[in-house]
């Protein structure tokens, strides 16, 4: 009974592709939490803090750059954590707006006393670094380490935001899917043409854009001849990402629902990879506008630390920790932010350019979601297969009924085994004139055959030499 009942209730959990189809609103619901009014100072002191400590970054200042950006981390961490206490959310959100007689520019400057209690956690890890790793701290002075430290976890930020972009992206391949129905398998070279020609197509469009954002003199056929090694370099990765999911593909055609599904995924998967690499295409050969670049950067530091939140509080992602709640979100992810923007500013300091920083973490989030193609698509079938096969297995169990009254008193009766073995032998015995049996005293007795029992033998053995 114990097992059917573990059965039952693996078999109730959602599968990964139903769990897919209902992060949507959690990520709308994400965005309302994140860029409340109430909360709306928090977001205006990272621009400024960040802004000010990336200059200092830039004007040799690495050390003290370092040491802010990791203080204010580790500050708006500890605000997460105690983020579900009644006390610490008065201190961190904006009270509802009353009847105030105030003027709009001091209930702006009043605004902002929400960021003290993270701004004193922030003092608090920065005496602890300092305590630490400063000139007279406890393991010997390392400040000049924290730079390259900071800056080595880009890559990690980078890896991050691959998997949170790919996250979004097969939750909505995964919505309004058709119904499980069987299908012939076999893959279609037909719709693998339509996605190539729609990438090119798309890849061709915005790098013309680029070009004449850049410059406006370009022709078309110097458009054409100029990027034509990145259009090689696109019709290559495609091939080769095909090339890699073939299998899992051809496994998911067997059902209208993953067709469908690994369709869509491998397609907006594809496109975020060619806009990747078109990004450190563009860096590095079209040298876009310095505002451009500041834009693109701060909106893609936005969009990673939403989508990083935003993967630690999916449903898929659950943990008996809890570390990441909707009432913590905000300083959680806050804390992300500073520390992806410390490790930009530190890794600017390294590539003297921050362009170089976008294209490395550009180089890696293409490769992440390249890696991830196959795996999403397998991971998301295989764990629908199983849920569906626990499922059959339950439905199919048949529980042994009770025993009802009349197989409890057919149960008393002895079996025709049983019977035949309790049933009295037959006894073959005769009394004799005393009134004591004799064995065996019917039964006919005979001599034993022996070995040549007719023959004479001789009296005389004659002995032969």
């Amino acid at each position: 009974m114990e097992d059917h009942a573990d059965l039952d209730a693996s078999s109730s959990e959602p599968t990964n592709l139903e769990q897919l189809q209902q992060e949507d609103a959690s990520l709308f619901s994400l965005i309302r939490i994140l860029l409340s009014v109430s909360t709306l100072p928090h977001i205006v002191l990272i621009l400024v803090l960040s802004s000010v400590l990336q200059l200092a970054a830039v004007n040799n200042l690495e050390t003290i750059s370092a040491l802010g950006f990791l203080s204010l981390s580790g500050g708006y961490f500890l605000t997460g954590l105690f983020a579900s206490r009644t006390t610490v959310q008065r201190w961190i959100q904006l009270p509802e707006r009353g009847d105030e007689e105030r003027s709009a520019l001091s209930r702006l400057l009043g605004s902002f006393r929400i960021c003290l209690f993270p701004l004193l956690m922030a003092v608090v890890v920065f005496a602890c670094l300092l305590a630490l790793v400063g000139e007279q701290g406890a393991i010997g002075d390392l400040t000049g380490v924290l730079p390259v430290a900071l800056s080595s976890c880009f890559v990690i930020w980078a890896i991050v935001q691959g998997r949170g972009f790919g996250r979004w992206l097969s939750s909505i391949a995964a919505s309004k899917l058709p119904d499980a129905k069987e299908r012939e398998p076999g893959l279609s070279s037909r719709s693998t043409g339509t996605s190539f020609v729609v990438i090119m197509l798309i890849t061709i469009v915005l790098l013309y854009a680029f070009e004449m954002l850049a410059d406006s003199s370009t022709t078309m056929e110097g458009f054409l001849l100029s990027n034509l090694v990145f259009l090689g370099i696109v019709s290559a990765v495609f091939m080769l990402a095909w090339r890699r999911s073939r299998e899992v593909r051809l496994r998911a055609s067997s059902r209208v629902d993953f067709h469908r599904f690994g369709g869509r995924w491998m397609f907006l998967s594809q496109l975020m990879i060619t806009w990747h690499l078109l990004t450190v295409w563009r860096h590095q050969f079209i040298t876009p506008a310095t505002a451009l670049i500041v834009a693109e950067e701060v909106a893609l530091m936005a969009f990673t630390i939403l989508m990083a939140i935003w993967g630690l509080t999916s449903r898929s992602f659950r943990s008996p920790l809890k570390l990441v709640t909707t009432k913590n979100a905000l300083p959680m992810g806050l804390a992300f932010g500073y520390a992806y923007a410390g490790s930009v500013a530190m890794l600017t300091t390294v590539l003297q350019d921050v362009r170089n920083v976008m294209m490395a973490g550009h180089l890696v989030v293409a490769l992440t979601f390249l890696w991830m193609q196959p795996r999403i698509l397998d991971r998301t079938i295989g764990h629908v297969e199983s849920a569906e096969h626990i499922k059959r297995v339950v439905d199919e169990a048949v529980v042994a009924p009770e025993p009802s009254n009349e197989a409890s008193l057919t149960s008393d009766q002895p079996s025709s085994i049983q019977q035949v073995e309790s049933e009295p032998t037959l006894e073959v015995s005769v009394e004799s004139e005393d009134g004591v049996e004799d064995i065996g005293e019917e039964v006919e007795w005979k001599e034993p055959d022996v070995l040549a029992n007719e023959v004479e033998w001789d009296d005389e053995i004659e002995l032969l030499d």
